[in-house]
């Protein structure tokens, strides 16, 4: 019915929902008038057709919102050989960056000295940190019923789900996310690369400790609060609307294509 543009008739609804496509009239109506009631979006018209009113779709409120920023430092780019050494919450809402949570995370692997040499993060730091599991409960309670925002958002929440499935294989990581590259790319066009520290540089916001998680989540969080105010200009004011941003970028690139 949802899919119908137009009144279906009650018993081509019947025999097909029912697969009898034999049956009459008045058995089907005896069946379906009774839970179509139950139904606020059908309703039956006076010659016995169903027509479905679809509710209006669901809007949430960018400025209602609470959204919660994460950064992850990890052992390496990829979620089957890496682990997360380090991760960092920031909470974002009314314009506001609350205080977050921030931990070093034993990843139960050794740190490829790379990585070290990028992130300042030891084995002998994370020796003594606690396994994800350890602070999963508090991560899942800080980012319950969030909008989780990051920089290269699929990055993070690809690792969050892997230490998630480690803590519990039944917890099911829903968060709606937003990413603050895609995003910086609509909004603002035209930089030389969409890394952290150029569109952070751009909106004037100093990263502390680069490649920690802490002073990555936190200028993410300050470079997010610039783009929420960019989409408030341009009149995006819902999280659908900031969602479909980057469905918008694609279509515009495909015109220009054309």
């Amino acid at each position: 019915m949802e899919r119908s543009e137009a009144a279906v008739p009650l018993e081509t609804l019947g025999r097909e929902v029912f697969r009898a496509p034999l049956a009459q009239r008045e058995v089907l109506e005896q069946i379906l008038t009774p839970l179509l009631a139950q139904l606020p979006q059908a309703r039956i018209n006076e010659v016995g057709w169903v027509l479905w009113e679809a509710p209006p779709p669901k809007t949430t409120s960018l400025a209602e919102t609470r959204f919660v920023v994460v950064d992850v430092e990890t052992t390496g780019s990829s979620t089957r050989t890496s682990r997360i050494t380090e991760v960092a919450l920031f909470a974002v809402q009314n314009g506001k960056v609350e205080p977050g949570f921030t931990s070093l995370v034993n990843p139960l692997m050794e740190i490829p000295p790379m990585i070290t040499d990028l992130t300042g993060i030891t084995n002998q730091m994370v020796a003594t940190a606690p396994r994800f599991v350890e602070i999963a409960d508090q991560v899942a309670d800080y980012l319950a019923e969030a909008v989780i925002v990051a920089h290269n958002a699929p990055f993070d929440c690809a690792f969050l789900r892997l230490e998630f499935g480690h803590w519990d294989a039944g917890f099911d990581f829903l968060n709606e996310s937003l990413c603050t590259v895609h995003l910086a790319r609509h909004l603002v066009p035209g930089l030389e690369n969409y890394k952290l520290h150029t569109v952070a540089e751009h909106f004037g916001v100093t990263i502390v400790n680069r490649h920690r998680a802490a002073g990555d989540a936190l200028a993410t969080a300050q470079v997010f609060r610039n783009l929420l105010e960019l989409m408030r200009e341009q009149g995006v004011t819902t999280l659908e609307g900031a969602a479909n941003l980057k469905k918008e970028r694609k279509r515009r690139k495909l015109a220009e294509l054309r």
